[in-house]
């Protein structure tokens, strides 16, 4: 009986842990993945220091800058301490996708003047988000850029630019939050997710109470 009690109230904690991963939903920071013409023509691949050894020898402080930003310590603003002529641009900007390592597969897809075409799934990209910009750390140029894409697609989420160089890149926009939160209402993630954490910490109180009571059945 006791077990039955243990596993009773083990469930209603797992049911609270559950609600509580759905509660941190809603980033707007997501992985992006090739798409269209790209497909299997990219790679896509996180930043390490095994992965950007030559970045990391030779440019040290854009390295940790890249994985500081990353990681959450530092904002995209803090690029324009390295690139002073980017502040403007990025001054009302956010991260759509984390900074992340782009490289061609067998060439890649290319103009006909040797230029990289890339188009790329982005999840969190939305008719909210204007000013969508390309954040790239040339490693041939040795500076910071950023590029215009050629084409914004809002319907499935995807953006097509056209890169000299490929390397580090993330996409940045400027992100209307207050007509975001207008359009989700009820439905958006973060909102959602306070409706449901609320709905299973009911449930798990309720399992609890049971739980004692039929622990104080058994006993009597």
């Amino acid at each position: 009986m006791k077990k039955k009690i243990f596993g009773t109230i083990l469930a209603a904690a797992l049911i609270v842990t559950q609600a509580v991963t759905v509660f941190a939903a809603g980033s707007k920071v997501a992985e992006a993945a090739p798409a269209g013409d790209s497909v299997g023509k990219y790679e896509f691949s996180a930043i390490t220091e095994d992965s950007m050894q030559d970045l990391a020898e030779a440019a040290p402080d854009v390295f940790d800058l890249i994985q500081a930003i990353n990681a959450g310590t530092e904002e995209i603003q803090a690029v324009a301490e390295q690139a002073p002529e980017l502040a403007d641009i990025l001054a009302d900007k956010e991260m759509l996708t984390p900074i992340f390592d782009l490289k061609p597969i067998n060439g890649g897809v290319k103009t006909e003047d040797g230029k990289y075409i890339v188009t790329m799934s982005v999840p969190t990209l939305t008719e909210d988000m204007t000013d969508i910009y390309l954040l790239h750390y040339s490693t041939e140029k040795e500076s910071w850029e950023v590029i215009t894409p050629t084409d914004v697609d809002y319907a499935n989420k995807e953006i097509t630019a056209v890169f000299d160089d490929l390397s580090p890149v993330a996409v940045i926009a400027k992100v209307n939050d207050s007509a975001a939160a207008d359009n989700q209402e009820g439905t958006s993630p973060k909102t959602g997710a306070v409706s449901d954490w609320t709905g299973w910490m009911g449930a798990a109180v309720v399992l609890a109470v049971v739980s004692a009571a039929a622990f104080r059945k058994s006993r009597g």
